[in-house]
């Protein structure tokens, strides 16, 4: 990220010059009052400060703590009036959000319209909201008369419009047309024209443009990070990227914490996922062009320094690989992720544009925010029996003796949910507000493409410049990606499959036997090997499936387990047979009483359902299933454990068990098990009607 002192880089689509769509900085005018300051003046009486949420039926309703959200009841929140008693009423919006709530609504090609809002921007003293509305109206109508006056004059124009791919379709032009193409040569010419447009970029930059480009739209579930991945290997996050993206302008981006908190036996699980928190977040970003990025907790508790640490990472590869208005960065939270808010906003302020902490608590960083001007959107449910809303009403109070921005809706009987109206309301709340810079006099988009390149960028993102430098790529340089795991190092075992250079079956096979390599790094090992196939791969694959069962080994036995299949290896089952056995035992270990955690039985069966669906996919009609029948059968299945689960996350042990028994039941098919093995696997499963009716369906007709 750029300092906050540098210029800006002006990146902007010319075809996105309708005001929904602009992106620039507020705060330019000192500290902003509370956004929505309508003021309420009685015939008898204070005048009150807050937001009009009616104004029907004879009465007013006005909201103290900000919210226009008319399912408020609570009455410490609300003022409510005759219409015969109130002398007046002032809407007061804050100029900064007003600026942006008429663009969006005004018509991209109405030139007096956009006048009109740079006079109120003037009016309102807000100088460089006003100069970039003045310019948006000369971009489509270049004699306008009150938009020279209003600009101050051609030269200012001319001056303005320079370098500005919003504000000259030739550049904007030449940026797409950089982007596209692929000969270097041709590039290289780009980049001088581009120059001479006075387009402020570097060929880093340019080929970062090029680079994103090139990264995936749309939903992407369990994404492994790249940016520091060795440092936390396994670390997922879901994505959602609009349709429309483009890195030839800036986007906004919400990083969204998902609720949970500590599971398993040891408490060293994660209850909660990056991918149950896009739910709240995917349509309404999808429908408004906002990036969105939801992590998977390393730890329970957003707050500890492992997960802040991955959160700013997160947003360096973000950054880094999407075109990301750095003026437009928020973060959100529910439950856990809501404490997280609280806890991570704080500390990340100066990077974000506002916070919103959702049926959270904790909240001890108001005087940072107030520091920094970032907005806080706070929602919470009366009736919440889950985390109360005790917290989040002091932090409101507390906010009201401040002129921080902010705004607290309090809605009753919802529970610890995420009702649909507040999910309008955050967009609502972000999409106007920009990080408060007061040292930032511009009023156009910062892009994150424009960043000064750094050692860590190469080695986890690649050097964007690697074309244009012509740099081969070999199995030296993918193995050192592979070393890395996450996003790059999969990508690397993916090629290395793809193009099985020599030496590639005992280079990757090291990587496999390295215990001290990131456990997803020898997760994408083993997929390669099981793609190149060879007896060398293969032996190693054998040894790492069989390896004592811990947490990180979990992936390691999993993708060996699939790659043994892959390469149809016939003599894999005896160390299948013996991972069966160790993860067995594992899962036994995680037994308290009768009882385990979900998250303890989903990592175990989970390995346990691929092991037993690789065995079943390579026994032969000679072997023999009994490795199955004294593991799966007699010590999962039987005991019939009972299996903690919340009702605040998808969690269905079921789904997991029917994986397991029709692998069983798949096995003992091949192998023509008799009628007294098959009797005892659907005895074992007799609580469980889902699983036992999978198994079941795969027995022979007969009675064998």
């Amino acid at each position: 990220m750029p300092p906050r002192s540098s210029r800006p880089a002006r990146v902007f689509s010319a075809l996105q010059l309708t005001v929904g769509l602009l992106l620039c900085g507020v705060g330019l005018g000192g500290a902003p009052a509370p956004v929505g300051a309508d003021v309420l003046t009685p015939k008898s009486g204070k005048k009150v400060l807050g937001a009009i949420v009616t104004e029907t039926g004879g009465e007013l309703v006005f909201n103290i703590y900000w919210s226009r959200n008319p399912g408020v009841t609570n009455p410490e929140h609300l003022v409510r009036l005759p219409a015969g008693k109130v002398k007046k009423v002032e809407r007061r919006p804050h100029p900064d959000v007003e600026v942006f709530r008429r663009l969006k609504a005004a018509r991209k090609d109405d030139a007096a319209a956009l006048v009109a809002i740079g006079e109120y921007a003037k009016e309102n003293k807000r100088k460089a909201h006003a100069r970039m509305c003045f310019a948006l109206a000369l971009a489509q109508d270049g004699d306008h008369k009150a938009a020279l006056k209003g600009i101050g004059g051609r030269a200012k124009w001319d001056a303005v419009r320079k370098g500005n791919p919003a504000l000259d379709p030739q550049l904007q032009t030449l940026i797409e047309r950089y982007v596209q193409e692929e000969d270097t040569t041709e590039r290289v010419k780009l980049q001088r024209a581009l120059k001479e447009r006075h387009f402020k970029a570097r060929p880093v930059d340019l080929e970062r443009y090029r680079r994103s480009a090139g990264q995936p739209k749309g939903y992407q579930r369990d994404r492994p990070i790249s940016y520091r991945s060795d440092v936390r290997p396994g670390a997922v996050y879901t994505l959602s990227v609009p349709e429309a993206y483009t890195p030839t302008r800036t986007w906004p981006l919400i990083i969204g914490l998902h609720g949970g908190g500590p599971g398993g036996k040891n408490g060293d699980e994660v209850v909660g996922s990056g991918a149950s928190a896009m739910n709240f977040y995917q349509r309404h970003a999808m429908q408004r062009g906002v990036i969105v990025a939801c992590p998977t907790a390393i730890v329970a508790g957003w707050g500890n320094k492992v997960n802040e640490e991955y959160v700013r990472d997160l947003l360096t590869e973000l950054r880094l690989l999407y075109n990301v208005d750095i003026d437009r960065i928020y973060l959100t939270g529910h439950s856990m992720g809501g404490f997280g808010t609280w806890a991570l906003g704080p500390r990340l302020a100066e990077e974000l544009a506002a916070i919103s902490p959702m049926a959270g608590g904790g909240a001890g960083g108001i005087g940072r925010l107030e520091s920094t001007r970032t907005p806080i959107f706070i929602y919470h449910a009366d009736d919440d029996r889950v985390v109360g809303p005790s917290s989040d009403r002091a932090a409101a109070k507390q906010l009201l003796g401040s002129d921080l921005d902010f705004v607290y809706t309090e809605l009753p009987k919802q529970g610890h949910g995420f009702p649909a109206s507040v999910q309008v309301e955050l967009f609502d709340f972000f999409e106007p507000r920009r990080r408060h810079d007061k040292g930032y006099k511009e009023c156009w988009p910062r892009s994150s493409l424009h960043a000064k390149p750094t050692k860590e960028e190469i080695k986890y993102l690649g050097d964007p410049l690697a074309s244009m430098k012509g740099e081969p790529a070999d199995l030296k340089r993918w193995l050192e990606q592979l070393r890395l795991g996450g996003g790059r190092g999969l990508a690397a075992a993916g090629l290395i499959a793809e193009h099985a250079p020599e030496g590639a079956p005992a280079a990757v096979a090291k990587v496999l036997a390295n215990g001290q390599a990131p456990h997803d790094a020898r997760a994408y090992a083993a997929r390669a090997l099981g793609l190149l196939g060879g007896s060398e791969g293969f032996r190693a694959l054998r040894k790492a499936v069989a390896l004592p069962a811990t947490k990180k080994q979990g992936k390691v036995a999993r993708a060996c387990a699939a790659a043994l299949v892959a390469g149809k290896d016939t003599e894999a089952l005896p160390a299948l047979g013996k991972a069966l056995e160790a993860w067995t035992a594992y899962y036994e270990r995680k037994v308290t009483g009768q009882e385990m955690r979900y998250s303890d039985w989903r990592r175990s069966t989970n390995v346990l359902a691929e092991l037993a669906a690789a065995w079943a996919a390579l026994a032969s009609a000679e072997a023999s299933a009994g490795v199955l029948e004294r593991t799966l059968v007699a010590r999962v299945f039987q005991p019939q454990h009972a299996v903690q689960t919340s009702s605040r996350v998808p969690q269905d042990p079921s789904a997991t068990r029917q994986a397991m028994a029709a692998a069983v039941a798949r096995a003992y098919e091949h192998t023509n098990a008799d009628s007294d093995r098959w009797d005892g696997l659907l005895s074992a499963l007799e609580n469980d009607p889902k699983a036992k009716s999978s198994a079941e369906s795969l027995r022979p007709a007969g009675g064998r």
